[in-house]
Protein backbone atom coordinates (compact mmCIF):
# COMPACT_ATOMS: atom_id res chain seq x y z
CA UNK A 1 0.00 0.00 0.00
CA UNK A 2 1.49 3.35 -1.02
CA UNK A 3 1.76 6.15 1.47
CA UNK A 4 -0.75 8.93 1.02
CA UNK A 5 -0.29 12.08 3.12
CA UNK A 6 -3.18 14.48 3.29
CA UNK A 7 -2.91 17.59 1.19
CA UNK A 8 -5.22 19.79 3.26
CA UNK A 9 -8.87 20.80 3.45
CA UNK A 10 -10.64 22.31 0.47
CA UNK A 11 -8.15 20.79 -1.96
CA UNK A 12 -8.79 18.50 -4.98
CA UNK A 13 -10.12 15.08 -4.06
CA UNK A 14 -7.00 13.03 -4.95
CA UNK A 15 -4.59 12.33 -2.07
CA UNK A 16 -1.14 12.05 -3.64
CA UNK A 17 0.80 8.91 -2.82
CA UNK A 18 3.71 6.79 -4.03
CA UNK A 19 3.46 3.21 -5.26
CA UNK A 20 6.20 1.69 -3.16
CA UNK A 21 7.01 -1.03 -5.71
CA UNK A 22 8.00 1.54 -8.33
CA UNK A 23 11.71 1.99 -9.11
CA UNK A 24 11.71 5.79 -8.85
CA UNK A 25 9.66 8.49 -7.17
CA UNK A 26 8.27 10.02 -10.35
CA UNK A 27 7.34 6.51 -11.53
CA UNK A 28 5.70 5.93 -8.14
CA UNK A 29 3.52 9.04 -8.49
CA UNK A 30 2.57 8.08 -12.05
CA UNK A 31 1.74 4.49 -11.07
CA UNK A 32 -0.35 5.66 -8.10
CA UNK A 33 -2.27 8.05 -10.34
CA UNK A 34 -2.95 5.36 -12.96
CA UNK A 35 -3.95 2.80 -10.31
CA UNK A 36 -6.38 5.22 -8.65
CA UNK A 37 -8.00 5.98 -12.00
CA UNK A 38 -8.29 2.27 -12.80
CA UNK A 39 -9.82 1.49 -9.38
CA UNK A 40 -12.39 4.28 -9.65
CA UNK A 41 -10.94 6.42 -6.84
CA UNK A 42 -10.48 9.05 -9.51
CA UNK A 43 -13.04 9.63 -12.26
CA UNK A 44 -12.96 11.51 -15.58
CA UNK A 45 -13.11 15.24 -14.92
CA UNK A 46 -11.73 15.05 -11.38
CA UNK A 47 -9.34 17.88 -10.62
CA UNK A 48 -5.79 16.99 -9.53
CA UNK A 49 -3.76 18.90 -6.95
CA UNK A 50 -1.23 21.47 -8.22
CA UNK A 51 2.25 20.06 -8.73
CA UNK A 52 3.77 22.15 -5.94
CA UNK A 53 1.15 20.86 -3.52
CA UNK A 54 1.93 17.26 -4.50
CA UNK A 55 5.67 17.88 -4.05
CA UNK A 56 5.09 19.36 -0.57
CA UNK A 57 2.74 16.54 0.46
CA UNK A 58 5.14 13.77 -0.60
CA UNK A 59 8.36 15.53 0.38
CA UNK A 60 9.83 15.28 -3.12
CA UNK A 61 11.37 17.75 -5.53
CA UNK A 62 9.03 19.66 -7.84
CA UNK A 63 10.80 18.25 -10.92
CA UNK A 64 9.85 14.74 -9.75
CA UNK A 65 6.16 15.64 -9.81
CA UNK A 66 6.57 17.44 -13.14
CA UNK A 67 7.99 14.26 -14.70
CA UNK A 68 5.04 12.22 -13.44
CA UNK A 69 2.40 14.73 -14.59
CA UNK A 70 4.14 15.19 -17.96
CA UNK A 71 4.13 11.47 -18.61
CA UNK A 72 0.46 11.21 -17.61
CA UNK A 73 -0.35 14.07 -19.97
CA UNK A 74 1.68 12.54 -22.83
CA UNK A 75 -0.16 9.23 -22.44
CA UNK A 76 -3.54 10.96 -22.45
CA UNK A 77 -4.32 10.06 -18.85
CA UNK A 78 -4.74 13.65 -17.71
CA UNK A 79 -5.66 16.90 -19.41
CA UNK A 80 -3.84 20.09 -18.40
CA UNK A 81 -4.98 23.61 -19.29
CA UNK A 82 -3.03 26.73 -18.39
CA UNK A 83 -4.93 28.69 -15.77
CA UNK A 84 -7.34 25.85 -14.99
CA UNK A 85 -5.08 23.05 -13.77
CA UNK A 86 -4.91 19.31 -14.41
CA UNK A 87 -7.89 16.96 -14.70
CA UNK A 88 -8.45 13.24 -15.22
CA UNK A 89 -9.19 12.78 -18.93
CA UNK A 90 -11.41 10.42 -20.93
CA UNK A 91 -12.73 7.15 -19.57
CA UNK A 92 -10.94 5.12 -16.90
CA UNK A 93 -9.13 2.08 -18.18
CA UNK A 94 -7.35 -0.85 -16.52
CA UNK A 95 -3.64 -0.25 -16.29
CA UNK A 96 -0.68 -2.55 -15.72
CA UNK A 97 1.53 -1.19 -12.98
CA UNK A 98 4.93 -2.43 -11.94
CA UNK A 99 3.26 -4.48 -9.22
CA UNK A 100 1.29 -6.39 -11.88
CA UNK A 101 4.39 -7.52 -13.76
CA UNK A 102 6.96 -7.61 -10.94
CA UNK A 103 6.72 -11.35 -10.34
CA UNK A 104 7.89 -12.29 -13.84
CA UNK A 105 9.77 -9.14 -14.80
CA UNK A 106 13.42 -8.97 -15.76
CA UNK A 107 14.62 -5.87 -13.96
CA UNK A 108 17.18 -3.94 -16.02
CA UNK A 109 16.44 -0.69 -14.20
CA UNK A 110 18.90 -1.14 -11.31
CA UNK A 111 22.57 -0.57 -12.06
CA UNK A 112 23.79 -3.62 -10.19
CA UNK A 113 26.93 -5.57 -11.07
CA UNK A 114 26.66 -9.20 -12.18
CA UNK A 115 26.78 -11.54 -9.20
CA UNK A 116 30.23 -13.15 -8.86
CA UNK A 117 30.13 -16.93 -8.97
CA UNK A 118 30.20 -18.57 -5.54
CA UNK A 119 30.40 -15.13 -3.89
CA UNK A 120 27.86 -15.86 -1.14
CA UNK A 121 29.91 -18.83 0.06
CA UNK A 122 33.12 -16.80 0.00
CA UNK A 123 31.51 -13.93 1.91
CA UNK A 124 30.08 -16.28 4.55
CA UNK A 125 33.46 -18.01 4.90
CA UNK A 126 35.42 -14.79 5.32
CA UNK A 127 32.94 -13.29 7.78
CA UNK A 128 33.19 -16.50 9.78
CA UNK A 129 36.98 -16.39 9.73
CA UNK A 130 37.01 -12.73 10.74
CA UNK A 131 34.67 -13.33 13.67
CA UNK A 132 36.59 -16.39 14.84
CA UNK A 133 39.84 -14.42 14.97
CA UNK A 134 41.30 -12.41 17.81
CA UNK A 135 40.36 -8.95 16.50
CA UNK A 136 37.48 -7.97 18.80
CA UNK A 137 37.42 -4.44 17.36
CA UNK A 138 35.30 -5.81 14.49
CA UNK A 139 32.43 -6.02 16.99
CA UNK A 140 32.92 -2.66 18.68
CA UNK A 141 32.67 1.06 17.97
CA UNK A 142 35.55 2.52 16.00
CA UNK A 143 36.70 5.95 15.00
CA UNK A 144 34.21 7.50 12.55
CA UNK A 145 36.68 7.87 9.69
CA UNK A 146 37.91 4.31 10.15
CA UNK A 147 40.88 2.75 11.89
CA UNK A 148 44.34 3.53 10.56
CA UNK A 149 44.62 -0.06 9.32
CA UNK A 150 41.43 0.19 7.28
CA UNK A 151 42.24 3.67 6.00
CA UNK A 152 45.66 2.43 4.88
CA UNK A 153 44.00 -0.42 2.98
CA UNK A 154 41.62 2.08 1.42
CA UNK A 155 44.54 4.27 0.38
CA UNK A 156 46.18 1.24 -1.24
CA UNK A 157 43.04 0.45 -3.24
CA UNK A 158 42.34 4.06 -4.22
CA UNK A 159 46.03 4.54 -5.02
CA UNK A 160 45.59 2.36 -8.10
CA UNK A 161 43.65 5.27 -9.63
CA UNK A 162 44.43 8.33 -7.45
CA UNK A 163 48.05 9.48 -7.26
CA UNK A 164 49.50 10.26 -3.83
CA UNK A 165 46.54 8.92 -1.89
CA UNK A 166 47.77 8.86 1.72
CA UNK A 167 45.80 7.22 4.57
CA UNK A 168 45.34 10.54 6.39
CA UNK A 169 43.28 11.78 3.43
CA UNK A 170 41.05 8.66 3.32
CA UNK A 171 37.73 8.34 5.13
CA UNK A 172 35.50 5.27 5.31
CA UNK A 173 31.79 5.75 4.56
CA UNK A 174 28.65 3.63 4.62
CA UNK A 175 28.39 3.69 0.84
CA UNK A 176 28.85 6.37 -1.80
CA UNK A 177 25.44 7.94 -1.25
CA UNK A 178 26.07 8.84 2.39
CA UNK A 179 29.50 10.17 1.41
CA UNK A 180 27.92 12.31 -1.33
CA UNK A 181 25.34 13.69 1.08
CA UNK A 182 28.00 14.57 3.67
CA UNK A 183 30.33 16.18 1.12
CA UNK A 184 27.53 18.33 -0.29
CA UNK A 185 26.60 19.35 3.26
CA UNK A 186 30.19 20.49 3.80
CA UNK A 187 30.74 22.26 0.49
CA UNK A 188 27.40 23.74 -0.52
CA UNK A 189 26.76 26.53 1.97
CA UNK A 190 27.45 29.71 -0.01
CA UNK A 191 25.62 29.79 -3.32
CA UNK A 192 23.94 26.36 -2.85
CA UNK A 193 24.40 25.80 -6.60
CA UNK A 194 25.97 22.57 -7.91
CA UNK A 195 26.88 22.01 -11.56
CA UNK A 196 26.03 18.58 -13.01
CA UNK A 197 25.75 17.00 -16.44
CA UNK A 198 22.37 17.46 -18.10
CA UNK A 199 21.91 13.72 -17.48
CA UNK A 200 23.30 12.55 -14.15
CA UNK A 201 23.06 9.96 -11.39
CA UNK A 202 19.66 10.24 -9.63
CA UNK A 203 21.37 10.12 -6.23
CA UNK A 204 22.56 13.72 -6.64
CA UNK A 205 18.94 14.72 -7.40
CA UNK A 206 17.92 13.21 -4.06
CA UNK A 207 20.71 14.98 -2.17
CA UNK A 208 19.82 18.30 -3.80
CA UNK A 209 16.14 17.92 -2.90
CA UNK A 210 16.93 17.12 0.74
CA UNK A 211 19.47 19.95 1.13
CA UNK A 212 17.55 22.45 -1.03
CA UNK A 213 20.40 22.79 -3.50
CA UNK A 214 20.02 24.06 -7.05
CA UNK A 215 21.40 21.74 -9.73
CA UNK A 216 22.80 23.59 -12.74
CA UNK A 217 22.73 21.33 -15.84
CA UNK A 218 25.70 21.39 -18.21
CA UNK A 219 25.54 20.43 -21.88
CA UNK A 220 27.18 17.10 -22.74
CA UNK A 221 28.50 15.30 -25.81
CA UNK A 222 29.72 11.76 -26.33
CA UNK A 223 32.72 12.39 -24.08
CA UNK A 224 30.83 13.96 -21.18
CA UNK A 225 30.29 17.50 -19.95
CA UNK A 226 31.55 20.31 -22.16
CA UNK A 227 34.24 22.45 -20.48
CA UNK A 228 32.84 25.55 -22.23
CA UNK A 229 29.43 24.87 -20.67
CA UNK A 230 31.08 24.55 -17.24
CA UNK A 231 32.93 27.84 -17.69
CA UNK A 232 29.75 29.59 -18.84
CA UNK A 233 27.93 28.32 -15.75
CA UNK A 234 30.76 29.61 -13.52
CA UNK A 235 30.45 33.05 -15.11
CA UNK A 236 26.66 33.18 -14.82
CA UNK A 237 26.41 32.29 -11.14
CA UNK A 238 28.54 31.34 -8.18
CA UNK A 239 28.94 27.56 -7.92
CA UNK A 240 29.84 25.68 -4.75
CA UNK A 241 30.75 22.46 -6.52
CA UNK A 242 30.81 20.42 -9.70
CA UNK A 243 29.49 16.85 -9.37
CA UNK A 244 30.78 14.53 -12.05
CA UNK A 245 31.21 10.85 -12.91
CA UNK A 246 34.06 11.21 -15.40
CA UNK A 247 34.57 7.50 -16.14
CA UNK A 248 31.75 5.39 -17.62
CA UNK A 249 29.21 8.03 -16.63
CA UNK A 250 25.84 6.96 -15.27
CA UNK A 251 23.67 7.00 -17.38
CA UNK A 252 25.43 8.11 -20.60
CA UNK A 253 28.54 5.83 -20.28
CA UNK A 254 30.72 8.78 -21.45
CA UNK A 255 34.35 9.00 -20.29
CA UNK A 256 36.25 12.28 -20.27
CA UNK A 257 39.62 12.35 -22.02
CA UNK A 258 42.65 13.37 -19.98
CA UNK A 259 42.80 16.66 -21.87
CA UNK A 260 39.20 17.50 -20.99
CA UNK A 261 39.78 16.51 -17.36
CA UNK A 262 42.72 18.92 -17.22
CA UNK A 263 40.56 21.68 -18.68
CA UNK A 264 37.81 21.08 -16.13
CA UNK A 265 40.35 21.24 -13.29
CA UNK A 266 41.73 24.51 -14.71
CA UNK A 267 38.25 26.08 -14.87
CA UNK A 268 37.35 24.86 -11.38
CA UNK A 269 40.53 26.38 -9.92
CA UNK A 270 39.97 29.65 -11.77
CA UNK A 271 36.47 30.04 -10.32
CA UNK A 272 37.17 28.44 -6.89
CA UNK A 273 34.76 25.55 -7.46
CA UNK A 274 35.24 22.25 -5.61
CA UNK A 275 34.96 19.03 -7.63
CA UNK A 276 33.09 15.95 -6.37
CA UNK A 277 34.40 13.03 -8.42
CA UNK A 278 32.15 9.97 -8.23
CA UNK A 279 34.10 6.93 -9.46
CA UNK A 280 32.04 3.75 -9.04
CA UNK A 281 33.30 2.10 -12.26
CA UNK A 282 37.00 2.97 -12.47
CA UNK A 283 38.05 -0.24 -10.72
CA UNK A 284 36.34 -2.27 -13.46
CA UNK A 285 38.46 -0.83 -16.29
CA UNK A 286 41.82 -2.26 -17.32
CA UNK A 287 43.33 1.17 -18.04
CA UNK A 288 41.06 3.98 -16.79
CA UNK A 289 42.02 7.60 -17.54
CA UNK A 290 43.77 9.45 -14.70
CA UNK A 291 41.38 10.38 -11.92
CA UNK A 292 40.47 14.04 -11.64
CA UNK A 293 41.74 13.72 -8.06
CA UNK A 294 45.20 13.02 -9.54
CA UNK A 295 45.05 16.14 -11.71
CA UNK A 296 43.54 18.46 -9.11
CA UNK A 297 44.07 16.83 -5.69
CA UNK A 298 43.72 20.11 -3.79
CA UNK A 299 40.15 20.77 -5.01
CA UNK A 300 38.75 17.25 -5.59
CA UNK A 301 36.76 14.92 -3.35
CA UNK A 302 37.06 11.42 -4.81
CA UNK A 303 34.34 8.87 -3.94
CA UNK A 304 34.73 5.14 -4.65
CA UNK A 305 32.35 2.37 -3.66
CA UNK A 306 32.44 -1.43 -3.60
CA UNK A 307 28.81 -1.61 -4.74
CA UNK A 308 29.54 -1.58 -8.49
CA UNK A 309 32.84 -3.47 -8.59
CA UNK A 310 31.83 -6.21 -6.15
CA UNK A 311 28.34 -6.20 -4.61
CA UNK A 312 25.67 -3.77 -3.32
CA UNK A 313 25.45 -5.98 -0.23
CA UNK A 314 28.57 -4.23 1.06
CA UNK A 315 27.23 -0.71 1.70
CA UNK A 316 30.75 0.53 1.99
CA UNK A 317 33.02 3.03 0.30
CA UNK A 318 36.04 5.30 0.56
CA UNK A 319 36.56 9.03 0.12
CA UNK A 320 39.88 10.65 -0.73
CA UNK A 321 39.59 14.21 0.58
CA UNK A 322 41.74 17.12 -0.69
CA UNK A 323 43.67 17.31 2.61
CA UNK A 324 43.92 15.58 6.00
CA UNK A 325 42.11 18.52 7.62
CA UNK A 326 39.20 18.24 5.19
CA UNK A 327 39.14 14.48 5.72
CA UNK A 328 38.55 15.05 9.43
CA UNK A 329 35.84 17.61 8.68
CA UNK A 330 34.10 14.97 6.57
CA UNK A 331 34.49 12.41 9.35
CA UNK A 332 32.80 14.79 11.80
CA UNK A 333 29.87 15.22 9.40
CA UNK A 334 29.54 11.47 8.86
CA UNK A 335 29.60 10.95 12.63
CA UNK A 336 26.43 13.04 12.91
CA UNK A 337 24.82 11.08 10.07
CA UNK A 338 25.84 7.43 10.45
CA UNK A 339 28.26 7.34 13.42
CA UNK A 340 30.66 5.07 11.53
CA UNK A 341 30.98 2.61 8.69
CA UNK A 342 30.51 -1.01 9.73
CA UNK A 343 33.76 -2.23 11.36
CA UNK A 344 32.98 -5.77 10.22
CA UNK A 345 32.56 -4.77 6.57
CA UNK A 346 35.63 -2.53 6.80
CA UNK A 347 37.64 -5.46 8.14
CA UNK A 348 36.42 -7.72 5.32
CA UNK A 349 37.27 -5.08 2.72
CA UNK A 350 40.76 -4.66 4.18
CA UNK A 351 41.28 -8.42 4.11
CA UNK A 352 40.19 -8.57 0.45
CA UNK A 353 42.39 -5.63 -0.59
CA UNK A 354 45.46 -7.12 1.06
CA UNK A 355 44.89 -10.59 -0.40
CA UNK A 356 44.16 -9.26 -3.89
CA UNK A 357 40.66 -10.77 -3.84
CA UNK A 358 38.94 -7.41 -4.40
CA UNK A 359 41.05 -6.71 -7.47
CA UNK A 360 40.46 -10.27 -8.72
CA UNK A 361 36.68 -9.96 -8.33
CA UNK A 362 36.63 -6.50 -9.93
CA UNK A 363 38.46 -7.92 -12.95
CA UNK A 364 36.02 -10.84 -13.16
CA UNK A 365 33.00 -8.53 -12.96
CA UNK A 366 34.51 -6.23 -15.58
CA UNK A 367 35.02 -9.25 -17.87
CA UNK A 368 31.42 -10.38 -17.35
CA UNK A 369 30.23 -6.85 -18.10
CA UNK A 370 32.22 -7.00 -21.34
CA UNK A 371 30.55 -10.26 -22.32
CA UNK A 372 27.12 -8.79 -21.63
CA UNK A 373 27.96 -5.63 -23.58
CA UNK A 374 28.95 -7.78 -26.57
CA UNK A 375 25.64 -9.65 -26.34
CA UNK A 376 23.72 -6.35 -26.19
CA UNK A 377 25.66 -4.91 -29.14
CA UNK A 378 24.81 -7.97 -31.21
CA UNK A 379 21.09 -7.98 -30.41
CA UNK A 380 20.71 -4.19 -30.66
CA UNK A 381 22.90 -3.80 -33.74
CA UNK A 382 22.03 -0.83 -35.90
CA UNK A 383 20.71 1.16 -32.93
CA UNK A 384 22.37 4.27 -31.47
CA UNK A 385 24.15 2.76 -28.48
CA UNK A 386 26.66 4.36 -26.12
CA UNK A 387 28.57 1.91 -23.95
CA UNK A 388 31.79 1.28 -22.07
CA UNK A 389 32.94 -2.35 -22.48
CA UNK A 390 33.56 -2.84 -18.75
CA UNK A 391 30.53 -0.96 -17.40
CA UNK A 392 27.24 -2.60 -16.35
CA UNK A 393 24.93 -0.30 -18.35
CA UNK A 394 24.35 1.16 -21.79
CA UNK A 395 22.58 4.25 -23.12
CA UNK A 396 20.18 3.73 -26.01
CA UNK A 397 18.98 6.71 -28.05
CA UNK A 398 15.55 5.73 -29.35
CA UNK A 399 14.70 5.85 -33.04
CA UNK A 400 11.91 8.15 -34.18
CA UNK A 401 9.04 8.23 -33.45
CA UNK A 402 9.59 6.49 -30.10
CA UNK A 403 9.45 8.62 -26.96
CA UNK A 404 11.27 7.43 -23.87
CA UNK A 405 8.28 7.24 -21.53
CA UNK A 406 6.24 5.34 -24.13
CA UNK A 407 9.07 2.89 -24.75
CA UNK A 408 9.65 2.29 -21.03
CA UNK A 409 5.94 1.69 -20.51
CA UNK A 410 5.66 -0.76 -23.41
CA UNK A 411 8.80 -2.57 -22.22
CA UNK A 412 7.26 -2.80 -18.76
CA UNK A 413 4.13 -4.41 -20.21
CA UNK A 414 6.43 -7.02 -21.78
CA UNK A 415 8.04 -7.69 -18.41
CA UNK A 416 11.28 -5.73 -18.89
CA UNK A 417 12.05 -2.81 -16.58
CA UNK A 418 14.33 0.01 -17.78
CA UNK A 419 14.63 3.76 -17.10
CA UNK A 420 13.81 6.74 -19.33
CA UNK A 421 16.15 9.69 -19.89
CA UNK A 422 13.84 11.90 -17.80
CA UNK A 423 14.86 9.89 -14.72
CA UNK A 424 18.33 11.43 -15.02
CA UNK A 425 17.53 14.91 -16.38
CA UNK A 426 17.28 18.16 -14.42
CA UNK A 427 14.81 19.72 -16.85
CA UNK A 428 12.92 18.38 -19.85
CA UNK A 429 15.36 15.92 -21.43
CA UNK A 430 16.95 16.95 -24.72
CA UNK A 431 17.19 13.32 -25.79
CA UNK A 432 14.67 10.47 -26.07
CA UNK A 433 16.84 7.73 -24.56
CA UNK A 434 16.79 4.89 -22.04
CA UNK A 435 19.36 3.37 -19.71
CA UNK A 436 19.56 -0.42 -19.82
CA UNK A 437 21.38 -2.03 -16.89
CA UNK A 438 22.92 -5.26 -18.16
CA UNK A 439 24.42 -6.39 -14.86
CA UNK A 440 21.04 -6.60 -13.13
CA UNK A 441 19.92 -9.70 -15.07
CA UNK A 442 20.57 -12.91 -13.11
CA UNK A 443 22.43 -14.51 -16.03
CA UNK A 444 23.13 -14.04 -19.73
CA UNK A 445 20.17 -16.21 -20.70
CA UNK A 446 17.71 -13.90 -18.92
CA UNK A 447 19.52 -10.88 -20.33
CA UNK A 448 19.23 -12.22 -23.87
CA UNK A 449 15.49 -12.79 -23.39
CA UNK A 450 15.02 -9.22 -22.16
CA UNK A 451 17.16 -7.68 -24.89
CA UNK A 452 15.38 -9.60 -27.66
CA UNK A 453 12.07 -8.35 -26.26
CA UNK A 454 13.38 -4.78 -26.40
CA UNK A 455 14.70 -5.31 -29.93
CA UNK A 456 11.30 -6.59 -31.06
CA UNK A 457 9.72 -3.48 -29.57
CA UNK A 458 12.25 -1.18 -31.26
CA UNK A 459 11.43 -2.73 -34.62
CA UNK A 460 7.76 -1.80 -34.20
CA UNK A 461 5.99 1.53 -34.37
CA UNK A 462 4.82 2.97 -31.03
CA UNK A 463 1.18 2.13 -30.24
CA UNK A 464 -1.30 5.00 -30.32
CA UNK A 465 -1.97 5.58 -26.62
CA UNK A 466 -3.91 8.81 -27.04
CA UNK A 467 -7.30 8.86 -25.41
CA UNK A 468 -10.37 10.82 -26.28
CA UNK A 469 -11.00 13.81 -24.04
CA UNK A 470 -14.72 14.50 -23.55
Amino acid sequence: MGRSPSIGPGSPRWSPRLEEASPSKHQGIFDALVADIASGRLRPGDRLPPQRAVAAALGVDLTTVTKAYSRAREEGIIDATTGRGSFVAGEPRPASTLADVAAGAIDLSKNSPPKPQDFQRILARDIGQALSGSDESLLDYQETGGSWTNRSAGATWLGQRVDGCAPDRVILASGAQSALFAICHLLCRASRHVAVGEFCYPGIHTVAAQQELVLVPLAMDGEGILPAAFEDACRLQSLDALYITPTADNPTTASLSELRRQEIVRIARKHAVSIIEDDPYGALLDAPPPAIASLGPDITWHIATLSKCLTPALRFGYVAAPSPKQAQELAATLQAMTMMASPLLAGIATRWIRSGFLQEMSAAIGAENTGRQELAASILSGMRLAANPSAPHLWLTLPDPWRAFDFVRQAELRGVLILASASFAIAKPSLEAVRISLGAAPDRGALETALRSLRSLLDQSPPDTRRAIV
